[in-house]
């Protein structure tokens, strides 16, 4: 089951792994108790593969002793570990980050979604105005993704998306860093997403 791309980010390890596996194979790759909670909570095969292959990524990262277990508003973290993590997934892929350092957020989205239609959701159309459809799908993406990473740092504080949370990202490249702010509301912090267009994926990871 091997890695389908590795990253250093920001001193941070992001791992995304291509799940091809079927569903009886994922099951031998973890711990019996991560199979039984997996079956019993998820019906979709879908979401036991996504669930299950994020464990099998950690079990090989950080060993097999590593265990992922979710507080009261559904963040993640790794039991009796030093470790921070961040997990994303997306049509046929899972991403783990982990760091020692400090908490990041992550998250990954087929490169190729086309987010545009509904892009005025979550930033202010003005900053498409006037950029070729190709970059602007790339400059929403990174906006979602960036504002979604954030969102699994801070949790819910109220607000919005198109609001709330400020991305100055104005041209794409293939890999880059851009400001993300939490922005009119009592929360007070400023972060940086790292990004990267690689191999059909955004990879997009949020950090102090």
């Amino acid at each position: 089951m091997p890695l389908f791309r590795q990253y250093v980010i920001g001193g941070t390890e992001v791992s995304v792994w291509k799940i091809t596996e079927t569903l009886d194979e994922l099951i031998t790759l973890v711990p019996e108790e991560c199979v039984k909670v997996c079956l019993e909570n998820f019906s979709s095969e879908k979401r036991r593969l996504e669930w299950l292959a994020v464990r099998a990524m950690v079990a090989q990262l950080l060993g097999p002793a590593a265990r992922v277990v979710y507080d009261a508003a559904g963040k993640p973290s790794l039991l009796d570990s030093e470790f921070f993590i961040s997990i994303s997934h997306t049509d046929g892929y899972v991403a783990i980050a982990h760091s020692r350092n400090f908490e990041v957020g992550l998250d990954i989205e087929l490169s190729s979604r086309n987010v545009l239609p509904v892009a005025c959701r979550f930033m202010p159309r003005e900053l498409l105005d006037g950029v070729s459809l190709g970059v602007a799908n790339r400059v929403a993406l990174c906006h979602w993704c960036a504002k979604e990473a954030l969102f699994k740092i801070t949790g819910d504080l109220g607000g919005n998306f198109k609001d709330n949370i400020s991305v100055v990202c104005h041209g794409v490249n293939e890999s880059g860093v851009f400001p993300v702010e939490v922005v009119g509301l009592e929360y007070k912090g400023s972060f940086v997403a790292d990004y990267r267009f690689d191999a059909g994926l955004l990879v997009v990871l949020c950090r102090r």
